[in-house]
């Protein structure tokens, strides 16, 4: 007589071995649909194939045919791999957003726009935005495409507007007043009222942005805001800052302050440690000054960060670029009047007035690398400069000048007045008061 026991163990190792046998089988088929082998002899016995092919041809077609199947794999891993990290981000909104932006992104592709009408304002900033434009006046902030659809428009309060835009959001400000918005391609996402007026603001490609204002202890603060709209640090300095400028990967500042003092004027270079990380063991202020530099005797007029890492200083007596090392590369000085000036990740440029009517101009340009591309006399009466690529482009009286540094020939088409933009290496925009007018150049 068997135990009751016996036949549940007995039981237990037939299912056992019944589950064994279930893996071995799903191994044995996961082997073969990744096996080139099989797949060579299902097309070897294809009637088709057998009155006009060989052997070595179904051998590769099975490796094709195995190798999509990999590559099919890797797609749906790749895929669930990116949904699970990425899972909080996927939210109503931001998949309204992306059907929405989706619309702007056809539009920056196919553009071929001549003229685009705005509402009329006296006193508007304009800036180029994801492939369009952006018109912030007292009133409103409306975001047009390439192709001249609104996408925004949206109420403001401004005194004096003002406007700095990345890939990701357009910061708007208000000289005068203490607010300043934050926009996407079609809303507003975020909007702050400080305690004091706003002075400045920049904002990087990666979304971290620095709005500078005061307190009643320092002249100059600076808070910095990372990507996600969060803040991330809070810069004093008993200077007043001229100009603030962040790099493309949102970690470090660069700030120019100035600062009377005894009559001569003192000038200062900051550059910070803005990253979340910071230093570890000392995470203040003075511990995140990566460099400073003095200048004296002159006026900081502004800073920027080039695509390499590089910075640009200008100031009314010399246009300079620090290496990554923080070391001068570059510095050329001057000391009759400027006219304008420029100063982005594309490259800077300053055009120093060279006759007495403003009729001649010495132009200092530097591409985006840091290097010097032009320093000579031109014979054009400079508003306005910019820089892009090879190529600088000059708002004068009368119309928008191009001039190709490779071999200095200007080509000059007339047009209205008001605020330049470069577009691309072959188009302007200038910004009027009702309307931007795209300047298509014939060459480049």
């Amino acid at each position: 007589m068997k135990l009751p026991f016996s036949r549940k163990k007995n039981n237990e190792e037939q299912k056992g071995k019944c589950e064994g046998g279930r893996m071995k089988h799903f191994a044995d088929d996961l082997a073969s649909f990744f096996d080139p082998e099989p797949q060579k002899e299902k097309i070897l016995r294809h009637e088709d194939f057998r009155a006009a092919g060989d052997e070595y041809y179904a051998v590769v077609s099975a490796r094709y045919k195995i190798a999509g199947r990999i590559f099919a794999v890797l797609c749906v891993v790749f895929l669930l791999f990116s949904i699970l990290t990425n899972i909080r981000e996927i939210t109503y909104g931001n998949l309204f957003y992306f059907a929405r932006d989706f619309g702007t992104a056809v539009d920056i592709a196919s553009t071929d726009y001549e003229t685009l009408s705005y509402d009329v304002y006296k006193d508007q900033n304009f800036s180029l935005f994801r492939g369009g434009i952006a018109a912030v006046s007292p009133s409103n902030v409306s975001l047009y495409t390439a192709t001249g659809r609104r996408t925004l428009k949206s109420h403001s309060s401004y005194t004096v507007p003002y406007s700095v835009a990345s890939k990701k959001f357009l910061l708007t400000y208000d000289v005068s007043g203490n607010s300043f918005a934050l926009y996407n391609s079609f809303s507003k996402v975020y909007t702050e009222t400080l305690e004091y007026p706003v002075t400045d603001a920049a904002i990087s490609d990666s979304g971290v942005f620095a709005v500078v204002t005061r307190s009643s202890e320092f002249k100059t603060v600076i808070n910095v805001y990372n990507n996600k709209i969060k803040p991330i640090g809070r810069y004093s300095k008993n200077l007043y800052a001229i100009d603030v400028a962040i790099d493309a990967s949102g970690e470090r500042m660069a700030v120019l302050f100035y600062e009377a003092g005894d009559g001569r004027g003192v000038s200062l270079l900051r550059v910070y440690d803005i990253s979340e990380k910071g230093n570890s063991k000392d995470d203040s202020e003075n511990a995140r000054v990566l460099y400073e530099k003095q200048m004296s005797g002159v006026f900081p007029l502004g800073c920027s960060f080039f695509d390499n890492g590089k910075i640009s200083v200008v100031t009314d007596g010399s246009l300079l670029v620090l290496d990554k090392k923080y070391q001068t590369e570059q510095e050329i000085g001057y000391v009759e009047a400027m006219s304008a000036l420029y100063v982005g990740t594309d490259g800077a440029a300053v055009a120093i007035r060279n006759g007495a009517l403003n009729d001649v101009n010495r132009v200092i340009a530097f591409d985006k690398d840091g290097d010097i591309i032009y320093d000579d006399l031109v014979a054009t009466s400079v508003e306005d400069i910019g820089v892009l690529g090879e190529y600088v482009f000059m708002k004068s009286t009368r119309g928008v000048v191009r001039l190709d540094t490779s071999d200095e020939k200007t080509e000059s088409y007339d047009c209205q007045s008001g605020q330049l933009l470069v577009y691309d290496e072959s188009t302007a925009i200038v910004c009027g008061e009702s309307s931007a007018v795209y300047i298509k150049f014939q060459n480049g």
